[in-house]
């Protein structure tokens, strides 16, 4: 059964009637987080309107509405031996990639969602790191709907060794509301390995869902109040996409709070 807490509701509700307003980020950054198979990623399991999941297990990079700046799946690059896939792609967790598929480039890799072919930007994706250069520091950043960056995260934990060895690999993602146009990992010793290049976008018939977790909630409510705050889609303080303004009109204000309202109380997004 799925509770709610009251207290961060009477905390936004103060500030709106005060005017001091909630601070609220609408992206949120994850990982980096270990990652032996698709159940480690903190998309498994989310009610979204699409997702896709490229494990490159076919040798091809053929998922939609995504493309890279450069690389190729390993096997096309290297041949049959050389991988470092995610530990459990060869339906073993085992401790070694060796027998599954990846992706290979330059230690600098950005992969760029296309709305056309996917009907709407991604609310939520990710990237797993899986083997690089000796003491890389490892570089994820991401980019909203105008193309500009929403931050970075970073992480060492490379192992030094690339004999397929899957401890090191490690999960890093973005969930943005108002949509991701890119995404981009590097780091700065050898070349780039990656797998599992995952993303979905917010359940449609959920708008109120605003961090796109298939539920309507306290986290939703933040960022709304946020935005209630803010009050014009066009003031660049407005996250961009302005996704809290649920009628389209423009402007954030009671007219969408009713309707956020109406959502909140039924909580859970509908299938």
């Amino acid at each position: 059964m799925l509770n709610r807490s009251t207290s961060i509701i009477a905390g936004a509700i103060a500030g709106i009637l005060s005017g001091s307003g909630v601070a609220a980020n609408a992206q949120t950054f994850l990982g980096p987080t270990p990652y032996l198979c698709f159940s480690d990623s903190p998309f498994s399991g989310l009610s979204l309107g699409y997702f896709h999941l490229e494990t490159f297990e076919d040798h091809l990079f053929n998922v939609p509405g995504v493309t890279a700046n450069q690389g190729g799946v390993t096997s096309v690059v290297f041949g049959p031996s050389i991988h470092d896939s995610v530990d459990c792609d060869d339906d073993s967790i085992d401790g070694s990639g060796l027998m599954g598929d990846s992706f290979f480039g330059a230690a600098d890799m950005r992969f760029t969602f296309h709305a056309e072919v996917l009907g709407s930007l991604p609310t939520h994706a990710g990237i797993v790191w899986t083997d690089g250069g000796g003491g890389a520091t490892v570089i994820f950043e991401a980019f909203d709907s105008a193309g500009i960056s929403l931050g970075t995260v970073s992480g060492q934990h490379a192992d030094n060794a690339n004999n397929g060895e899957t401890g090191e690999d490690r999960f890093y993602g973005i969930i943005n509301a108002s949509g991701i146009s890119a995404i981009r990992i590097s780091h700065n010793s050898g070349g780039l390995e990656v797998d599992h290049l995952q993303y979905g976008g917010a359940a449609p018939g959920c708008p109120a869902d605003l961090n796109g977790d298939g539920q309507v909630d306290d986290a939703d409510f933040v960022i709304f109040i946020f935005a209630y705050n803010t009050l014009d889609c066009a003031d660049p303080a407005m996250p961009a996409g302005c996704a809290s303004d649920l009628n389209n009109d423009g402007v954030v204000e009671d007219s969408d709070f009713v309707i956020f309202v109406a959502a909140y109380n039924t909580l859970v997004c509908p299938e």
